[in-house]
């Protein structure tokens, strides 16, 4: 992970780039009332969850908020937060997310190079600028469920994707699910093509996302953009696998099937 800074001068960019992109989308939906694909939300509850999520950002690093320490308590407080925003139309909601993005950044360069940490969802604790990386994941990937509902084509940057493990893996052990991940005892490589190589090493069922020398049980070469909705449970791994967007090799190469699964859905 590069410095506070270095990390902020790209991140911060990117959460320009897809909250305009995001905010043009929603704003030019003909039916805020139309379903999200494969859930119980429509166009306009993903767009106030977006909307209250920023939030949080800002004020997870002053101590504020509600942080649930088990993240299937997770989709309660969702569902309070959309409903605290149902007087605002799309537009309103649009205008807030820029204003509050607008405010976080502000808020993240007072920080300097030595920005606090909180204890996110699950637990774990992060960055503060590092947990900006989880908020352009929720960008990233609310913006491709919209886009789907409406269908609009919402292509996803792989650096984007970089960007976005940079943020989560330091809570990912939070978010491990104990009954799937079980004594598992393993470390899955991960090598976004194009990119970065990555170890996650589960120790009876714990997961350490930092560790560099344990031998990889399983190495998974996957195309950014199919790693990242396969984990985020937007689309199946095997239609990936058939079309060669992730191979996996090594002494337990099936324990790839089951990465994302070990996990809480996010």
């Amino acid at each position: 992970m590069a410095t506070a800074t270095a990390y902020l001068d790209r991140v911060l960019p990117a959460i320009d780039r897809l909250a305009e992109r995001f905010a043009a989308l929603v704003t030019a939906v003909p039916d805020p009332a139309a379903p999200i694909p494969d859930s119980d939300w429509t166009v306009r509850d993903a767009t106030a969850h977006v909307v209250s999520v920023a939030r949080r950002y800002i004020d997870g690093p002053e101590g504020r908020g509600t942080w649930v320490p088990d993240p299937r308590d997770l989709a309660a407080l969702n569902d309070t937060q959309i409903e605290a925003l149902a007087d605002l139309d799309m537009a309103e909601l649009a205008a807030r997310l820029r204003r509050d993005l607008t405010a976080l950044a502000t808020q993240l360069r007072t920080y300097g190079s030595a920005p606090p940490s909180f204890t996110f969802h699950g637990g774990e604790p992060v960055a503060a600028d590092v947990a900006l990386g989880i908020l352009l994941g929720e960008l990233v990937v609310h913006g491709w469920d919209i886009a789907s509902a409406v269908a609009h084509p919402w292509p996803i940057d792989p650096g984007d994707v970089e960007l976005i493990l940079d943020g989560v893996e330091p809570i990912l052990p939070g978010w491990v699910d104990t009954e799937r991940a079980g004594n598992l005892t393993a470390t899955f490589e991960i090598r976004l093509r194009g990119g970065t190589t990555r170890r996650w090493s589960f120790e009876n069922g714990r997961l350490d996302t930092t560790s560099t020398t344990s031998r990889p049980d399983v190495t998974i070469s996957a195309d950014p953009v199919a790693l990242l909705l396969v984990f985020y449970r937007r689309q199946s791994q095997w239609s990936h696998i058939l079309r060669g967007h992730m191979l996996a090799w090594g002494r337990r190469p099936w324990l790839a099937f089951t990465l994302a699964t070990r996990f809480h859905p996010p």
